[in-house]
């Protein structure tokens, strides 16, 4: 058929940079766990060890995230337009509600369904659906994408999930499912201008924050100020948009004041962990052996790598066990000491490729609902490899987020091997649907 690429096309655009990551991925964490007696410091000081059991299991995982890829890869995408996306997107929710009623299953936490030697993480798998609804809804609605009944009908649909997601509690996956509305209205035409009185509430709500934590609870100090700046700024800029009513300008305003009101009862309201993740974020040395020890082993690692790196095997950040988290969440700090700078940017060049390759994808699909999926994919992989990498540089509080396909674990692994099937399927059938 014509406009249709061939099967060698798409297998390199789309498989071939995954299938390089998740060797890669495999290959450090064959290195984390070398030798099989590694060890490492717990958040009480004691020691735990990083058996190769997690490699082994994690390949066990990329096995079944290849499976995930040649079901979302072969299945056509567009059945899970209209009805399937309804459903799909109920029976999340229900299973995140389920989590919430459930004893915890792992920890402390909600996070985790264990169906025997298992345990499956809903929220991540969550983001696929999340991504095929708003595709579904985006694709099928008509009229001025920039319209008050858009914008609201989006936040019905994301705002459940995500408060659902911070009562587990998980802020990194709950601020991911708030970023996905931004790219793929943006597709659908959101202007800059509504964006930016869209977001408004958030911006006031960081103000705020920044204000809270720089005067110690103490009002007013710099923060307070500028917030009080922010909002007369926003007053004259909502008059300045004469395509907007009067009671959309309203509510926005309320909204921002609301959020920038509501901040410091948030901030009181967070878990001693979380306040602290953010305060280091701030000021990474007001903790330097506690929560701000994470970024800081990073930057020695990866800074020690220098171009090149000290070589597979031979990092002494992570062979010492003085970089926690490393088969998780700091896995690119080992990359960086092991492989140098080349290594890393080798790593970047991959998730870049891929995710520039959806959005070429995007514009090339013939149906909405097809450039829908592809941005909603291509906008999930920027934000997780952008804030991972961040939180490794210090350039992003840490929040949890994996580097999909690289940090241990089979949830992310697998919802993101389906996505990649996905848009390998529309890069198949673009010009057919």
């Amino acid at each position: 058929m014509k406009g249709r690429l061939r099967h060698g096309g798409f297998t390199a655009r789309f498989f071939l940079p995954w299938a390089l990551i998740l060797g890669f991925g495999l290959l450090m964490l064959y290195s984390v766990t070398s030798p099989p007696g590694d060890f490492g410091l717990d958040d009480d000081g004691s020691a735990y060890t990083i058996s190769r059991v997690f490699f082994q299991r994690q390949l066990m995982w990329v096995l079944i995230g290849l499976a995930a890829v040649f079901v979302g890869a072969v299945i056509p995408f567009w059945i899970y337009k209209d009805y399937f996306a309804w459903f799909l997107y109920g029976a999340g929710l229900l299973l995140l509600v389920a989590l919430l009623v459930l004893p915890p299953m792992r920890g402390d936490t909600h996070r985790w369904l264990v169906l025997g030697p298992m345990g499956v993480q809903p929220s991540e798998l969550f983001k696929v659906v999340l991504i095929i609804m708003l595709a579904s809804v985006l694709a099928a609605r008509r009229g001025d994408p920039n319209g008050m009944r858009q914008v609201l009908v989006t936040g019905l649909i994301v705002l459940p999930p995500t408060l659902l997601v911070l009562r587990q509690p998980d802020l990194g996956t709950a601020i991911t499912l708030l970023w996905l509305i931004f790219p793929m209205m943006i597709w659908r035409g959101l202007s800059l201008r509504r964006l930016l009185i869209m977001t408004a509430p958030v911006i006031s709500g960081f103000i705020v924050l920044y204000g809270t934590i720089t005067s110690g609870g103490e009002a007013p100090g710099p923060g307070h100020i500028l917030w009080a700046v922010f909002m007369i700024a926003l007053f004259f800029v909502s008059l300045l948009y004469p395509t907007m009513s009067v009671l959309e300008r309203v509510g926005f305003y309320l909204a921002s004041v609301g959020v920038g009101l509501a901040v410091p009862r948030i901030w009181s309201g967070m878990l001693p962990y979380q306040q602290k993740r953010i305060l280091v974020f701030f000021d990474p040395g007001l903790d330097p052996l506690g929560a701000g020890y994470q970024i800081f082993q990073s930057k020695v690692a990866i800074g020690s790598g220098g171009i090149f790196g000290r070589g597979f095997l031979e990092g002494t950040q992570k062979g010492l066990a003085f970089l926690p988290a490393r088969h998780t969440d700091f896995i690119f700090s080992v990359v960086g000491e092991e492989f140098g700078f080349i290594g890393a940017m080798a790593v970047l060049g991959l998730y870049t490729w891929l995710i520039i390759e959806g959005f070429k994808l995007a514009g090339k699909a013939r149906h909405p609902f097809g450039q829908l999926l592809s941005v909603g994919i291509s906008s999930l992989l920027l934000f997780h490899v952008f804030v991972n990498v961040g939180m490794t540089i210090g350039l992003m509080p840490v929040t949890g987020l994996p580097l999909p396909g690289m940090s241990f674990g089979g949830s992310v692994l697998v919802a993101t091997s389906f996505l990649i099937g996905l848009q390998m399927n529309i890069s198949r059938n673009w010009g057919r649907y």
